[in-house]
């Protein structure tokens, strides 16, 4: 299928990742006659399904640029993450649009090596998008998974998540996987350029996936360079069905049953084991700092037991964590999903009833705003006749009443303006009561 890119352009509702399962977007325009249903669980972010339409994964292990990668090329706005915390804690779709028929959908899944999740969490999440969308038919085209080229070396929990990744694709899938390695631009180039050799060149790391079909690709943190990763997958006309997919639904396996599940399962066994020889190492230093009465070193171990005997309980929680079928998977998120919506419903609610206060606010203040107005000219006629009619009078001595406006001369007292004014004769002087505090004659 030959493709030409087009600019993106969708609408602000495709901007945001879908919710749940059965949410639509409320603008959009009425579908043809020959297109079918909106996806009643979302797999398409709410958007019609199309004949040419796309799936492709994006995996890897936390901080290797999912997130960034998918806003690259999808233009959405997303939240980036960095190498200590996450920013995705469960799976995200995301349309691409190529053409008005062709649409890809990145499905943003959260990392392996997570600070807040544990890698059982990780699979479970990833298992229920896998395993649901395989049951609504809705097939990969792809899987990308990105690697750090800034590490100095694969790590433990980076090989280990490696080797969970390869189980869950399977032999037949790993022909459609692409290797992406991302930081190109934080690596001075000759070192990076020695590491990534070293990655093709180990059979544990990815030489052996490399043997079986996969390709290897540089992303080099621009639009281009995921777009042309995209395309190159999508091109591809068969989609795949990974081995955790098929597992979990065809063969009707518990999660800790599969292939994935089992080498993860694996790789917390020999954490808990090295866990527990550490537990006894820090017994038998306590014994020694009890017996020689150090209460400092002693508090100090028991504080560093409790931390591993931690440990070792998350670890066996994980293993717990795996033993799940498809159908509880698929459970667990209807329920996240029903108690998402309930809460978004609760927020929309309480929006609601604050804006109507607001809008009532808004009305009383247009009324009181509508009345002053209006009493505004009536005001200023009654200011002005009550300063015509009470303007300055002046009083002099007996005999010498003057109005406001003559000169005053030969102690004439200007009276301010007042309603009312009274007179009242003492030993044959008038006096006129100007104020409550003056007088005058």
């Amino acid at each position: 299928m030959d493709v030409q890119e087009l600019p993106c352009e969708y609408p602000d509702s495709s901007q945001e990742p879908s919710l749940s399962g059965d949410e639509t977007t409320s603008d959009q325009s009425p579908l043809p006659s020959s297109v079918s249903t909106v996806d009643p669980r979302g797999f398409r972010n709410g958007h019609a399904s199309q004949p040419n339409d796309a799936f492709i994964a994006v995996m890897g292990v936390t901080g290797s640029g999912k997130s960034s990668f998918i806003s690259k090329c999808s233009e959405k706005r997303a939240e980036i993450g960095n190498s200590l915390q996450s920013c995705t804690s469960i799976v995200d779709v995301y349309p691409y649009k190529v053409r008005d028929d062709f649409t890809i959908y990145l499905i943003d899944t959260p990392g392996f090596d997570d600070t807040e999740k544990t890698d059982s969490d990780v699979l479970n999440e990833i298992a229920m998008w896998l395993s649901d969308s395989y049951q609504h038919e809705i097939r990969l085209h792809g899987i990308i998974y990105l690697h750090r080229i800034s590490d100095v070396r694969m790590q433990g929990s980076a090989k280990k998540n490696l080797l969970t990744f390869r189980k869950l694709c399977g032999e037949d899938a790993l022909k459609k996987v692409i290797l992406a390695s991302t930081m190109w631009d934080k690596t001075p180039l000759e070192e990076a350029t020695v590491r990534e050799q070293e990655l093709k060149d180990t059979p544990e790391f990815w030489g052996w996936m490399l043997e079986k079909g996969s390709s290897c690709h540089r992303y080099d943190n621009t639009a281009e360079s995921a777009r042309q990763i995209i395309l190159s997958l999508a091109n591809h006309e068969e989609p795949i069905a990974t081995d955790l997919q098929k597992q979990l639904v065809d063969d009707k396996l518990t999660l800790d049953e599969t292939s994935a599940g089992q080498e993860l399962a694996s790789e917390i066994l020999k954490e808990r084991e090295r866990l527990y020889k550490e537990l006894q190492l820090l017994e038998a230093e306590i014994k020694a700092a009890k017996e020689q009465h150090d209460r400092d070193t002693q508090e100090a171990l028991q504080e560093e037991r409790d931390r591993y005997t931690n440990m070792i309980q998350k670890a066996e929680k994980n293993t717990e964590r795996l033993k799940s079928t498809m159908e509880s998977l698929i459970a667990k998120r209807d329920q996240r999903v029903a108690e998402m919506k309930e809460q978004i419903q609760e927020l929309q609610a309480k929006n609601e009833e604050a804006f109507l206060h607001m809008k009532m606010k808004a009305l009383e203040l247009e009324r009181e705003k509508a009345r002053l107005q209006k009493q505004e000219p009536q005001q200023q006629q009654q200011q002005q006749q009550h300063t015509s009619q009470q303007s300055a009078l002046v009083v002099s001595r007996p005999g010498n009443l003057q109005t406001a406006g003559q000169s005053q001369q030969r102690g004439e007292v200007k009276i301010p303006p007042t309603n009312v004014w009274y007179s009242l004769s003492l030993n044959k002087y008038f006096y006129f009561l100007l104020s409550p505090e003056c007088m005058s004659w």
